[in-house]
């Protein structure tokens, strides 16, 4: 931890820091774990995810809240799948976009849920699509990250996360299209 500690500027991330680990390295690890089925490896993964966060510190809100423990649990789960492709010899393979053309038959709907506030329907269809695309969805929208940012975090370039979030919003919309 004390390496972490001399990543950060100010002694208020600091203090902040350390709570946050107090508080999360065992969540973390659980996390991990599960994903991962091996010990070692999980504690890597929860390594990962601190150095991770020295770098994003401006992100976090209160120590308590929702936001951090779900902003740090998807960077664990997602530094664990990232070790586990390690392990197998599997390598991220970036993804080309299929077609970036608007929906011109109804717009985009995903903009008009949002517009409607019927944000339990979005909420219940984000819980629906796969991780690749929901954690880079919900890096963007519920913590607010920048593109570059995710890209940081997921260990791709911007372009990938960018036709992600693409892909993301358009299988959104189709899953809403679907449900009414």
């Amino acid at each position: 931890m004390l390496l972490f500690l001399t990543m950060l500027d100010s002694e208020a991330d600091r203090s902040k820091f350390v709570q946050l680990y107090h508080k999360y390295r065992h969540f973390l690890w659980y996390l991990a774990r599960e994903r991962l089925q091996d010990e070692h490896l999980a504690e890597d993964a929860v390594q990962e995810t601190f150095l991770a966060l020295t770098r994003h510190m401006s992100k976090i809100g209160s120590v308590e809240s929702a936001a951090t423990r779900n902003f740090l649990a998807t960077t664990v789960k997602n530094k664990a799948t990232d070790l586990w492709r390690k392990t197998q010899g599997i390598s991220e393979i970036e993804e080309l976009p299929q077609t970036q053309e608007s929906d011109a038959a109804g717009g985009d709907l995903l903009d008009q849920y949002l517009k409607q506030e019927n944000y339990e329907r979005i909420l219940q269809a984000i819980r629906q699509l796969d991780e690749i695309y929901r954690i880079v969805f919900e890096y963007k929208y519920l913590h607010e990250l920048s593109d570059q940012e995710i890209a940081e975090l997921l260990g791709v370039t911007s372009k990938v996360v960018n036709v992600r979030i693409f892909r993301a919003r358009k299988k959104l919309q189709n899953l809403l299209r679907e449900e009414g």
